[in-house]
């Protein structure tokens, strides 16, 4: 069992497919739902079906081995020192994930209640509010995503990515400061930069909801990839929801990605060429300007980031999938967990298919949430600069 104060388990039966959830709580009867208890007699023998369940962890499908507990699996994969340090991320989000309706409440406020959400961010966050200044908003307001989301980042990665902007933006600024205050002043008059910022805070929530989902992901930061079988690091059960219950998140993060990836490409046309609207010419597939590549489809935009200042992570960036999810071309064994999904224009036939475990998708919602947490650095970074060193033509 994890040390978490309530456990909702889920697995497919076996032999119909329909769920089965249990829910275990610290001192309260287990409850569960789609089947019923049964008492039984001496140890399990492996004549009846046999599912290993764990929140904190992917198990593996199998036969039942006495001993060989999903706690003891984890821990022989990836080490003792590997799993304290999955301990203390699961440590924080027993305590984090409590939080949801309150992280909610401050960033709606955020646009609405400059007071109520100074006292929020203290009282719930330990977040004090400096001023009601738009800078020292902003600062609580990051300090807070900080404190609350740092279990799902890997060390240093977010810092790494606002030193990697601040140096391209001062880079940048120092090279061509008026092209730089032009794309500053376009994406705030147009709201475009603002719109972005909601556009991600309204994620977040959502994240912090699928969180018992994403704990098993988290632990295959732990998992050396050469020591292991491709069919080990796929086949493997997530004991909690499915994937009906997170396409939507996945959906909504690359939406924004989408978004974010226009700020990058300004960033890049100014950094290779002096003026956020001119990219590399390609022929007539060339984007005119920021808007033409706005209006791209999300898998497109890519191809036009020449020589990209900002490392992209591609498998946080999976159009064919995200296309799937949105076109509800995708189906799903509840049994084996394996979603196969139709990337492909096929008209009416589905017969060029994809598939992946759920592990594998639970995976995929966490990198993009990590990719675009690390850009909406990016969207703070160039709020930072219209407030502090952008100064509007008169």
């Amino acid at each position: 069992m994890s040390n978490r104060d309530e456990h909702p388990l889920r697995f497919a039966c076996p032999e119909c497919g329909e769920a089965i959830d249990i829910f275990v709580s610290w001192g309260s009867s287990m409850k569960v739902r789609g089947a019923e208890l049964a008492q039984t007699e001496g140890p399990f023998d492996g004549s009846r079906p046999f599912v290993d369940l764990h929140i904190d962890f992917p198990v593996t499908f199998g036969k039942y081995v006495m001993g060989r507990t999903p706690f003891m699996e984890a821990v022989a994969r990836v080490g003792h020192d590997r799993y304290l340090f999955h301990n203390q991320r699961l440590n924080a989000l027993n305590s984090l994930h409590q939080k949801r309706n309150d992280l909610q409440r401050v960033l709606r406020l955020y646009y609405k209640n400059k007071d109520l959400f100074a006292r929020l961010c203290k009282s719930h966050f330990n977040e004090e509010v400096i001023s009601q200044e738009p800078q020292d908003l902003n600062l609580a307001l990051y300090n807070v995503l900080a404190k609350v989301f740092f279990p799902f980042s890997l060390p240093n990665d977010n810092a790494n990515a606002v030193e990697l902007h601040l140096r391209v933006i001062r880079s940048i600024a120092s090279d061509h400061k008026q092209e730089l205050d032009q794309f500053i002043e376009q994406t705030l008059e147009s709201g475009f930069l603002k719109n972005v910022q909601r556009d991600c805070l309204d994620v977040y929530p959502d994240v912090l909801q699928a969180e018992l989902a994403l704990r098993p992901a988290l632990f295959l930061d732990l998992l050396d990839s050469r020591d292991e079988s491709e069919s080990e690091k796929v086949a493997l059960r997530v004991s909690v929801d499915d994937f009906h219950s997170h396409r939507e998140l996945y959906k909504n993060i690359s939406e924004v990605l989408s978004r974010e990836l226009i700020l990058v490409a300004g960033v890049n046309n100014l950094l290779h060429r002096g003026d956020h609207r001119k990219f590399k010419d390609v022929g007539n597939k060339t984007p005119r300007d920021l808007d033409a590549f706005a209006d791209l489809p999300y898998g497109l935009k890519i191809s036009h980031l020449d020589n990209c200042w900002f490392p992209l992570n591609e498998n946080a960036l999976d159009n064919q999938l995200r296309n799937a999810i949105a076109h509800h071309k995708t189906d799903y064994d509840e049994i084996s967990q394996l979603i196969t999904y139709y990337p492909y224009r096929e008209g009416i036939r589905k017969d060029r298919a994809e598939a992946m475990y759920f592990i594998e998708f639970v995976r995929k919602v966490l990198e993009a949430f990590r990719e675009m947490h690390r850009l909406h650095h990016l969207v703070k970074c160039l709020l930072n600069y219209r407030y502090f060193i952008y100064r509007p033509r008169p």
